[in-house]
């Protein structure tokens, strides 16, 4: 058997069933290999940032291993961004990366060092030298992979690839597992529940961590018994969002009422979040002496941004439902929220805009129009970078984290538009909204077309201000020009249609219907063109465009 055929066998065994790619000559041979003898479906995308974006859309939005295929080169070094952004978020991504040939050192192609690229930005990788080397090299994949710590690259030289292993020194079978975690010491639950125990307001904040561990119940049943409200980091967004004490975001992008009760609480127990200067505005939530508990399955999470008083080192489930169980021995009694926070909780109400049209129309009108529209149980929402990217976060709600998701993690725009095809493929049937500007829009539209290819439940809306928008602001605010933020940019309603969707455009406030009618589309891609004011700037979007530059 070939190198390859033991590669697909064992990508196969794992159960994955999607493979995105960009075929060149380094990949071609394993495409046709997955796909004509294992079944796996090929999805061609027309550039290679988008490939591993959507194999990373994928694996968030259906938890499996993401498939991504490149060739050498060029094919490798367009992934790049997205690999990191890959990395940044946690997601299981395996890439195989073509390589050129052992043999061939003049290779033009080959004059990239694309394992220590590797190393670079998914700081997971291997290269298979030789034949005897494929048992080791997907060990060191799989296992990665099912630890859930990000992406592995696989770098496969051509003629590596076709070299002979003899099917009598070589058989797979799945056994890499993700390691266990164990539970946090008793010592380190103990000292916590003494806290808990003592705290008189006692608040959650939940992030990425707690999401991906599927531990809502536990953190519900907690904040039940503790008669804690619960918010969110911008990552996990509808985390418990069944729950009557639930605050929604935190930071910048939250309601004033999430921060205030955050910044009030006495004791906070964070789940799975970093606590970053973005979730705690600044700062703001940790002041007034609060103490902190953080729970996290990462050894390094701990004390990077703020000070806490006990760490619990474990999977959030495990840990939550201990925590719980000791404070149910202590002999704690369940606690009623706090009157007041209830009240504001319950009474709270979307903040009346006073909007701003100009020429056009307020993005926040046509955000909270999307809102309101949107259908609020099963929508599946995807956000890009950017202005519009706070607009929209701000102004939508999800109703689970599972249906929730940015192309943000890199700091990048551009890159939204490929996780949300790759949610597509992750959620058959089910139709995903994207949320985008256009400039970032533009950076990968050429991938719209898979969609159209696939016949894709997708819907794209623009937020179209013929600019990079967060760019223009900063400019405003500097006092430069903001013509060298200003791009032209097509009328996308007509690109869509060139592409074979459907397109729709808003001008202006009234019409707002034509997103109606986009909504009402069942079958297929949608865009609808969204001409906003370009002037309407969000206060939290220069306060986070100061502090970028101030540590940047």
């Amino acid at each position: 058997m070939k190198v390859l055929e033991a590669l697909s066998a064992a990508i196969a065994a794992e159960g994955i069933d999607h493979i995105f790619a960009v075929m060149g000559d380094a990949n071609q041979d394993i495409i046709v290999e997955l796909c004509e003898k294992h079944g796996l479906k090929y999805v061609h995308a027309h550039h290679e940032m988008a490939a591993v974006g959507m194999a990373d859309g994928y694996s968030r939005f259906c938890g499996k291993i993401g498939l991504a295929a490149t060739t050498q080169g060029p094919g490798y070094t367009n992934a790049t961004t997205s690999l990191v952004l890959a990395r940044l978020h946690r997601s299981p991504v395996l890439m195989l990366a073509g390589h050129a040939s052992l043999r061939d050192p003049y290779n033009p192609q080959g004059m990239v060092d694309q394992h220590a690229m590797a190393k670079l930005t998914a700081e997971a990788t291997a290269k298979i030298d030789h034949a005897d080397d494929v048992d080791y090299c997907l060990g060191e994949a799989f296992r990665q992979l099912k630890a859930r710590k990000g992406p592995f690259v696989l770098n496969m030289p051509q003629d590596v690839q076709h070299s002979v292993l003899p099917e009598e020194k070589w058989t797979y079978r799945p056994m890499y597992k993700a390691k266990v975690l164990q539970p946090p010491r008793p010592e380190d639950v103990a000292e916590a529940a003494k806290i808990v125990a003592g705290a008189k307001r006692p608040t959650l904040l939940c992030g990425l961590g707690a999401a991906d561990a599927k531990a809502e119940p536990e953190v519900r049943k907690l904040a039940e018994y503790l008669g804690a409200p619960v918010a969110t980091t911008l990552y996990a967004a509808g985390f418990c969002s069944q729950y009557p004490l639930y605050l929604g975001i935190s930071g910048g992008l939250g309601s004033d009422l999430t921060v205030d009760t955050l910044a009030a609480s006495d004791v906070m127990i964070v789940v799975g979040a970093s606590l970053n200067e973005w979730t705690t505005h600044f700062g703001k939530i940790l002041e007034n002496g609060k103490k902190i508990i953080q729970i996290d399955d990462r050894e390094d999470a701990f004390g990077w941004f703020a000070r806490i008083a006990v760490g619990l080192e474990a999977d959030a489930k495990v840990a939550v439902a201990a925590l719980l169980d000791r404070l149910q021995e202590s002999g704690m009694p369940r606690r009623q929220p706090d009157a007041e926070t209830a009240q504001k909780i319950r009474q709270r109400k979307r903040p009346a805009n006073s909007y701003d049209d100009g020429k056009w129309v307020d993005p926040r009108r046509a955000a909270n129009y999307l809102e309101e529209k949107l259908p609020k149980r099963d929508r599946i929402l995807v956000f890009d970078g950017g202005h519009c990217a706070m607009v929209a976060c701000q102004a939508m709600s999800s109703p689970s984290a599972d249906n929730w998701a940015l192309g943000l993690d890199f700091g990048a725009i551009g890159q939204g538009l490929s996780i949300a095809l790759g949610a597509c493929f992750a959620r058959p049937g089910k139709r995903v909204t994207h949320l985008t500007g256009d400039a970032s829009f533009m950076m990968n539209v050429a991938d719209f077309h898979t969609a159209v290819s696939h016949n894709l439940p997708l819907t794209v809306f623009v937020f179209n201000d013929n600019a990079v928008g967060q760019e223009r602001h900063d400019l405003v605010h500097k006092g430069f020009p903001t013509k060298y933020a200003e791009i032209a940019q097509p009328d996308f309603e007509k690109l869509a249609v060139g592409f074979g969707a459907k397109g729709f455009r808003v001008n202006r406030p009234d019409d707002l219907g034509e997103i109606d009618k986009a909504l009402a589309i069942k079958d297929g891609p949608v865009v609808v063109n969204i001409r906003i004011n370009g002037d309407v700037e969000l206060p939290v979007s220069w306060e986070i465009a100061q502090a970028l530059e101030m540590t940047g």
